[in-house]
């Protein structure tokens, strides 16, 4: 029974630090489409007052 616990908590433990890898992942991804789309509206605007 304790290899089971001690297998489960290394499981849980890998499992646990794919899923903050993705979360980080995605917040980074999610921030860098955000932070690069209005810069393409700026540039669209200056070249039409232009």
């Amino acid at each position: 029974m304790a290899n089971f616990i001690e297998f489960f908590r290394m499981v849980f433990s890998y499992l646990f630090v794919f899923a903050v890898i993705i979360v980080v992942s995605a917040a980074g991804a999610i921030a860098g489409v955000k932070l690069w789309k209005p810069k393409q509206k700026v540039e669209e605007k200056t070249e039409s007052e232009a």
